[in-house]
């Protein structure tokens, strides 16, 4: 008798993590090109047709999974997902760079909406979420300012290309120190496909550009979307008084009635709240409930 209790017992512990692998898909490969280069991305689908479906960009460098692990935690609780890696890193093919990753972005949102992809993941075009991390937030939220058919937006670990832009010019050493520092990800010995002095010659560029990049001051083109911000306050890579303070501090002041945030007592990996970061996306994208 006590055996067949602990059978039950049992049973019953294992029933919603059943549930959970049955939500959970394998992804497969999906063909992504952009620029005329081909982009390493998978996708993982759920039995849900309604479910949303996120698109999930990687920080920098990224890796040849998905930002922080998230894609099979999200995808386990019911949420389609779309990873890929950037032109120029990893397998992608082309070269790596801020302008080209935001048009990966674009692309990878075309795609979803492409008659074909619909039907093959079941995927509703009207519930799409751009989720990125640390670079991917910046690389996300800019896409978002030039491209409206962008309407909800995750920012983790949140970054501004603009701060680092602004110190760039203002302090060679600093721009020195940063670019050194960056190279480390290049070939040979990391995985961005990129030129050393390709990217000394960029940086230029994109200090002449510094305003196109600058999330505060174009924040008005972001007061229409739904914003969700997940920081840790212990986060010294992306310091939020410097890359996400400011901007929702903006976007408040502009009246925007969309902007959710959430502050986890956690660093730049989030290592100690996983669980509790995926419960938060989650919960946000599927909207059932609201942050405090």
């Amino acid at each position: 008798m006590k055996t067949a209790r602990s059978l039950l017992i049992l049973i019953l512990l294992l029933i919603p993590h059943c549930f959970c692998l049955l939500s959970q898909s394998a992804p497969v490969k999906v063909d992504l090109v952009s620029n005329g280069n081909k982009l390493n991305a998978m996708f993982y689908t759920t039995n849900d047709k309604y479910s949303p479906t996120l698109v999930l960009v990687h920080g920098f460098p990224g890796n040849d999974q998905s930002p922080l692990g998230l894609a099979a935690k999200l995808n386990a609780a019911g949420i389609k997902i779309l990873v890929f890696n950037y032109q120029g890193s990893f397998s992608s093919e082309g070269v790596f760079n801020n302008e080209n990753c935001i048009h990966d972005i674009v692309v990878a949102i075309d795609l979803l909406k492409q008659e074909k992809t619909v039907r093959q993941f079941e995927i509703d075009p009207s519930n799409i979420v751009l989720c990125g991390y640390s670079f991917g937030s910046a690389s996300a939220l800019t896409a978002a300012l030039y491209h409206p058919e962008i309407r909800k937006i995750i920012s983790i670990g949140g970054y501004d290309y603009s701060v680092d832009i602004k110190k760039m010019k203002s302090d060679p050493v600093y721009r020195d120190t940063f670019e050194k520092r960056i190279a480390g990800s290049f070939i040979p010995n990391g995985p961005i496909k990129l030129d050393v002095e390709y990217f000394h010659h960029y940086n230029d560029s994109l200090i002449l550009n510094v305003d196109y990049y600058d999330l505060v001051k174009n924040a008005e083109k972001l007061t229409d979307r739904e914003i969700l911000f997940v920081a840790g306050w212990f986060d010294t890579t992306a310091l939020i008084e410097e890359h996400l303070l400011p901007l929702y501090r903006q976007l408040n002041k502009l009246k925007s009635e969309k902007v959710d945030i959430k502050v986890f007592n956690t660093n730049h990996g989030f290592s100690n709240v996983k669980d509790d970061l995926v419960k938060v996306i989650v919960d946000w994208t599927k909207g059932t409930t609201d942050l405090p």
